[in-house]
């Protein structure tokens, strides 16, 4: 599926945007940077959800995801290769880094935050 995307473009240098959702864990997994696209699906405690900006937060993840209030929720990314990094409410993700591969959102401890 990526080996097709490459080849959309004659000139290496030019940025593809694609008319299409991509799925991120895919390009992660073929370790390629994701290209400008409609849509990122992104997984969510393994659950498949789609976002079309590429730069997110964590509130607005956990929004989508509907764990709610977000304050209750720590939220982790994997980047593959490296281990989980913790996610603030308020810190943004851009989607289209390269190894961008899911989320984990946990319920936080009566004793955190």
């Amino acid at each position: 599926m990526v080996e097709d995307l490459k080849n959309r473009s004659d000139d290496p240098g030019e940025v593809t945007i694609l008319d299409e959702v991509i799925d991120l864990e895919v390009y992660a997994k073929a370790g390629e940077r994701p290209p400008l696209a409609k849509g990122y699906r992104i997984k969510i405690n393994g659950d498949p959800y789609v976002i079309s900006d590429p730069k997110v937060t964590g509130r607005e993840i956990l929004t989508l995801a509907g764990l709610l209030p977000v304050e209750n929720y720590t939220l982790r990314l994997k980047i593959l290769g490296n281990r989980p990094e913790k996610i603030g409410l308020d810190e943004e993700v851009n989607l289209r880094k390269r190894g961008v591969e899911k989320f984990k959102a946990l319920p936080r401890d009566q004793t955190e935050g």
